[in-house]
This record gives structure tokens, C-alpha cells and sequence, in this order.
């Protein structure tokens, strides 16, 4: 900033004399010299042709970069001094109204973030439904980051919930413990205004689930058996041969009998150890010689585990059990992945891996978020994520992507690994193994989970977003559509529906997962309009927004129950369901359950009671799980069910009141000077309008705050 120095004609020597006002005006193309030179030629003080590149650099090979142009201006001294006593006043000001450092920092920064700064260009999130989705065979991975998301991104928050033992932990959007809450939230603040009385007793009527609010369940509460000093031993080669077979056949790859491969490669279970000694009788010194034995005590920790009906659960579940010993000893052996004076091994991410697999089926996902961590970090260590591993050691790697990327979904947090610093290949066909159809699909489809986290729900954003808003869901359908479109035959559903291969089921039920996934803010929004209309006389009809998606999501769910129900009878040898199995039931469930609060359209009997079938099977699926997790889940979903129609009730009669002309009986409109389409409901003694304006606010909202307004793009087609 230059200041005007009034009639001082004092000028340092330095200072370049003003132009010539006599001196006539050239015109550019005349000038022998450019107005401006680039910097090469200005610090080699040679003359600059003012091209781009200029001759000068062209000839040399040099980078021609121009001096960014900055505007001048003047400003009179008085008024400097002015402007400077302001800000001094302001700043005064703002102490004396925040005597917070931080928080007076805080919002200097917000204030200084114009839009401009936090939005990236437009150009930067363009998306053409014609960009190819990568193929089978495709070398790696896409999705690497190229834009830094914006600092302040306040869409999707998450929220701290209380665990049994009262730890605080977080929880993300995506995760099914912070949306229930959302639904306790809104089921909370509208069943005050139910005109129906609940005729079951408190602990039937739903109630239970609004006072969990805030609360979920883990079993990372409950400590693992203690750790001996020594391990215990091993089966006899024979056992532990069926034990490993039965093991395959359950989460691998169906001893080779599924035409997928399956979804998973955890390692060689058909190789037997060798035993020369057992590491529960062998000296301290030489327990590192064992080490080898760490994947084979994972695996009897999974397949003891596997084998354990929801009964036997209940009934040893004060005394430590076998499975976990066995979890104890693979712990044991495999050491400290911390410490990295060991010599890590791509054996011990197998172990790693088939931990963390344990440790989710006994829902601690937690200690499990923090074993893949591990593992992950190991394959980095090693190089693996670069490509250097063969087949076997690359299907291990893939697998702890698809755990890590299962995981960052399940509880809302950003994964470990981007997608751009991995080379190596996709699970490729090999000799003596099973085929690399599903693991290679599961990966693909795990990629898309990681785009809907990240960058749908705004948790570890690296995709540009346009006028700083978070994206809406249908690049993320699209990409889901695209990737059952490029399925080969041996993954693709037979025409009903279904297939024969457990594993080909469970990846289709994570495909409409995460179609429910993507489009759940927006079902939620649905919900709480469809509530907010019902409860308030209209003078005006609205159509149901977004009734494509809505329509998408249900079907999703319908899908899930069917093939939870195939897996359940191809699976009939095991005593319990996976946790995945559960996760995807328990969600379509939840879908199901809200359908009626959404949807204007009549039901018929059979409609209905097929309805309440699927919601039943999905709530006992819950309950057949061996931890106190799947009680509790089931729990949740009865008592969202009791509230859901308790709800409905309500609504329904304060429906046929309107319509039978009786609604000024029961409503009461708030003072107001200006006309309105809505009158608000009869609040009890003590209360405002203030639930009355939420439910206009929810009327009048289009999108959740997820997702900008933006219409239906065509992803879909």
C-alpha cells in the first residue's frame, strides 16, 4: 500500500521518477520493449519478447513464468490512521465479548474462510456417467486424492457414544449405532404429540430404545481371557486337520466347492504344521520358534468360535472360553506388532488378519480396527502394497484391504490406506488355488465402500465438491450399479434372486448394504417430512420426493432378508451367523420397519404380513448371535417396531379427524399475521411453538443436510 507523501517532494533515490505526462502514449504492438519481462529475463537482465514461453526461454529450454501482477492503491494517510483505531477498537471489543483465546480464534478464522477459499473449482468434481469403471483386470486401484478438502466440513459430524463400561468413543455417519440415534431423536421429539395411549407395559412399548440414546453396545468392554505365559497346545494333526477343512469351508472358500473362490483368502489351511514339540511345554527362550503356530491358534480361535450356538454362549458367558484361550495363544506367539526390531513376515499379517476376523465376530471392533491397523502397516513395511508379494502374499494384503475398508464403514472413520499408494494387481487366477473371481469383485466393491465413506458422507473427503457442498448419493449408485453389471457369470444371482454359493450371497447382501448405505440420510429425510405433513393439517398436496431413491433403498432391503434367508439354509452346519449377515439383516430390517411412515399408499393383507415376516426374520437372525450383542441388536429393532406403530396409529387417526373435518378440534394455530398452509398441534401446558417451526422446517427441507440440492443427474441409468 503506497501513501500519498502531500506536497513532501523529499524522494529516495531509489524511488523511479513519475512518467512524463507530455511524453505521448504507445500503443502495445508498437513498443519495442514488453511492459512486462518474465522472471528469467529479468534477473539475467536480457531483453524479453513477452511470449509465452518467450524466445529467450525457448531457445534455453527454461520455464517462462510471468511476475503475478498486484494492484496498487493509494489511500491518504488520515485515512490509514482511521482504519488503524477501528481495528484496535474491534479488537478491544472482541476480548472484552470472548475472553477465550481459542474460541476468539476460532471464530476469526471462520470468519476469514470466505466461500471462495473452502469451495474448490467446479471443474475439480465434474463426474460423466461415461467414465469407465475399472474392469477385472485392471492393475490397481483408483480413487487417489487430488483435492484437499475443505478444513471446515461441519455436514457430517458423528458423535461420541458411552459404551457398557461408560467409554467414550466415536462413532461416524455410517456407522448403524450413531443413525439409530438419529432415530431416537426424531421418534422422541414427535411421540409426545401421539393422541394414542400404548397399551403394552413400558418395557414393550418401545420406550427402552429413546432412553439408550447416546449409548450402544461392545463387547471391547469385557477383557479378554488373561494371557498365560505359555500357549496352549494343539490339537493332534488329524483334529486339527478337520478343524481347518471345516474352517475353509466356512469363511474361505468352501473347500474349493464354491464356484467364486470365495470373498476372503486368510491363508493355506490345508497345510499342517509341524509339531517336532508343543509351544506350552517348550522354554521361554525358545517360544519364538513357535512363532509359525500363531495362525494356526487364530484359526481354532474362529472355528471354536463358529461352532459355538447362542445357547452355550449364554451359558459360559461369565467363564473365559476355549476360543478364546486359543485367541490368547495366537497373541502370544505372534508377538508385538508394535515392535519393529522383530522381523514381520507376510505370515504374521495372515495372523494378524484372522484376529481381527475373531475379534469382529465377537464384536470388538475396536481391538479389531486396531489389529487390521497392524497388518495393514506391516504390508506397507514390506512393500507389499507395491506390488512385491506373490499370489499368496497379494490375496493377504486384498483381504486385510476388504477387513480395513469393512471396518472404516462399520464405525465411521477414515480407512488406513488410500487407494492411490496401492500397485499391486487384483487377485489373479493361479495354480492350486481356488479361483479369484469373488476375492477380486469384494475388492472392487470394497473400493466403492471407501468412495461412499469418504466422500458421500464427507468423512475423509478427496473429492472436490461443487459450491462447497457434500455430493449427493447417486455417483456412489451408480458406481454400485456398475459394479453388478461387470460381475461374470459365476457371481452373478440366478433369475429368482439367489445362488447356491454362500459367498456369492454375503457379497450381493454388502452390494445392497451399501446401496441402503448411500441412500439413507435421504431416507431419514423422507421419514421425519412424511411425519411432519400428517401431523399438520395441509391445504395443499405434496408429492413424495425422491421416490426413485426411496423405492431403491426398499428394494435393497427386501433383497437383503431373501438372501440373509438362502444363507441361513446353506448354512444349516452352522450353530450362528456371521456378524456380516447380521449387520446387513439388522439394517433392512430398520428399512423395513420405517417403510409405513413414508409410504401413503394402502397395503394389502398379504403385502403386509410378508412384511412382518421379513421384519421377524430379521430380529431373530439377531438373537441367534453368540455375543450379548445380537440380544441387544434384536432388542433395538422390537422396540423400534413398538414405536414405529404406535407412530402410525397416531398419525392414521389424526389423519381420518382431518379428513372427517374435525381437525380445528385438535389443533390450535399459532398467533401469526401472516398466512400459513399448516396449523400446529395441541403442545402440552409449558411448551412453544418451537416443535411446531421444527416440523415446517422439516416440511420445507428438500435435502438432509448429507446432501446439496442438486436434482437427480442420471447416474442411474
Amino acid at each position: 500500500m503506497q501513501l500519498d507523501s502531500g506536497s513532501d517532494s523529499r524522494r529516495p533515490s531509489s524511488q523511479r521518477l513519475p512518467v512524463n505526462p507530455r511524453r505521448h502514449k504507445v500503443a502495445p504492438e508498437h513498443r519495442k520493449r514488453v511492459a512486462t519481462a518474465c522472471n528469467s529475463c529479468n534477473v539475467r537482465r536480457v531483453k524479453c519478447s513477452g511470449g509465452t514461453p518467450c524466445s529467450q526461454c525457448s531457445a534455453s529450454n527454461r520455464e517462462c513464468v510471468y511476475p503475478v501482477p498486484v494492484e496498487k492503491v493509494n489511500v491518504p494517510r488520515a485515512e490509514l490512521e482511521e482504519l488503524r483505531k477501528k481495528v484496535e477498537l474491534y479488537e478491544r471489543a472482541l476480548q472484552e465479548a470472548i475472553p477465550d483465546p481459542s474460541r476468539r480464534q476460532e471464530l476469526i478464522s471462520l470468519a476469514s474462510a470466505t466461500p471462495e477459499g473452502l469451495s474448490p473449482s467446479p471443474s475439480a468434481s465434474a463426474f460423466s456417467p461415461s467414465q469407465s469403471f475399472p474392469s477385472e483386470g485392471s492393475s490397481h486401484l483408483q480413487g487417489a486424492p487430488s483435492v484437499k478438502p475443505e478444513p471446515e466440513d461441519e455436514q457430517t459430524p458423528g458423535h461420541l457414544v458411552q459404551d457398557p463400561s461408560d467409554t467414550v468413543g466415536y462413532l461416524g455417519e455410517t456407522s448403524g449405532a450413531t443413525f439409530l440415534d438419529h432415530l431416537k431423536e426424531l421418534l422422541g421429539a414427535v411421540l409426545p404429540l401421539t393422541q394414542v395411549e400404548p397399551q403394552l407395559s413400558q418395557g414393550q412399548d418401545g420406550s427402552a430404545l429413546l432412553s439408550s440414546l447416546g449409548r450402544y453396545y461392545t463387547a471391547d468392554s469385557r477383557p479378554l481371557v488373561d494371557r498365560d505365559s505359555k500357549p496352549i497346545s494343539l490339537p493332534s494333526n488329524e483334529d486339527l486337520a478337520a478343524l481347518l477343512s471345516k474352517l475353509r469351508y466356512l469363511i474361505q472358500d468352501g473347500n474349493g466347492e464354491w464356484p467364486s473362490g470365495g470373498i476372503y483368502w486368510f491363508g493355506e489351511f490345508d497345510i499342517l504344521p509341524t509339531q517336532a514339540a508343543s509351544p506350552s511345554s517348550a522354554p521361554e527362550a525358545d517360544m519364538s520358534e513357535f512363532r509359525h503356530l500363531a495362525f494356526y491358534h487364530a484359526a481354532l480361535a474362529n472355528i471354536i468360535r463358529a461352532g459355538t450356538s447362542s445357547k452355550e454362549a449364554l451359558n459360559s458367558a461369565s467363564t473365559p472360553s476355549l476360543s478364546e484361550a486359543y485367541f490368547a495363544g495366537a497373541a502370544i506367539l505372534v508377538g508385538n506388532p508394535l515392535d519393529v526390531t522383530r522381523c514381520c513376515t507376510i505370515g504374521d499379517v495372515a495372523t494378524l488378519c484372522l484376529m481381527s476376523a475373531y475379534l469382529i465376530e465377537m464384536n470388538r471392533r475396536d481391538a479389531a480396527y486396531m489389529h487390521v491397523a497392524a497388518a495393514m502397516h506391516i504390508c506397507i513395511m514390506l512393500g507389499i502394497h507395491r506390488g512385491v508379494a506373490d499370489e499368496r502374499g497379494k490375496r493377504v494384503f486384498w483381504t486385510v484391504y476388504i477387513l480395513d475398508r469393512w471396518l472404516s464403514c462399520l464405525m465411521g472413520r477414515p480407512h488406513i490406506i488410500m487407494d492411490g499408494a496401492i500397485r499391486i494387481q487384483l487377485p489373479a487366477d493361479a495354480p492350486s488355488m481356488p479361483p479369484a473371481a469373488g476375492l477380486r469383485a469384494h475388492v472392487e466393491l470394497s473400493r466403492i465402500s471407501g468412495y461412499v465413506v469418504c466422500n458421500t458422507y464427507r468423512i475423509a473427503p478427496w473429492e472436490a465438491v461443487r459450491g462447497g457442498m457434500p455430493t449427493q448419493p447417486d455417483k456412489a449408485i451408480w458406481m454400485l450399479q456398475q459394479w453388478q453389471l461387470t460381475l461374470p457369470p459365476r457371481l452373478q444371482l440366478s433369475p429368482d434372486g439367489l445362488s447356491n454359493d454362500p459367498a456369492c450371497c454375503l457379497l450381493h447382501m454388502r452390494y445392497n448394504m451399501l446401496l441402503i448405505l448411500a441412500i439413507r440420510p435421504l431416507f431419514l429425510g423422507a421419514v421425519k417430512r412424511s411425519i411432519a405433513k400428517r401431523l399438520m393439517v395441509q391445504t395443499t398436496e405434496t408429492n413424495m420426493m425422491y421416490s426413485e431413491h426411496l423405492t431403491l433403498c426398499i428394494t435393497a432391503a427386501r433383497r437383503n432378508i431373501r438372501l440373509g434367508r438362502q444363507l441361513a439354509a446353506l448354512n444349516l452346519s452352522r450353530k450362528s451367523p456371521l456378524h456380516a449377515e447380521q449387520h446387513y439383516s439388522f439394517n433392512a430390517t430398520v428399512c423395513l420397519i420405517l417403510e409405513d411412515l413414508i409410504s401413503d399408499e394402502e397395503v394389502s393383507e398379504e403385502e403386509r404380513e410378508a412384511r412382518n415376516n421379513d421384519i421377524m426374520f430379521g430380529i431373530q437372525l439377531e438373537e441367534d448371535g453368540i455375543t450379548n450383542f445380537g440380544q441387544a441388536s434384536s432388542n433395538s429393532l422390537r422396540h423400534l417396531w413398538a414405536l414405529a406403530r404406535r407412530l402410525m396409529d397416531s398419525m392414521v387417526q389424526t389423519q381420518e379427524l382431518n379428513n372427517a373435518g374435525l381437525a380445528g378440534q385438535r389443533f390450535a394455530p399459532p398467533m401469526m399475521t401472516t398466512p400459513t398452509d399448516y396449523s400446529m398441534p395441541v403442545l402440552q401446558t409449558g411448551e412453544d411453538h418451537a416443535l411446531y417451526d421444527e416440523l415446517v422446517a422439516w416440511v420445507d427441507d428438500e435435502w438432509p443436510p448429507m446432501y446439496n440440492t442438486g436434482l437427480f443427474s442420471g447416474f442411474m441409468q
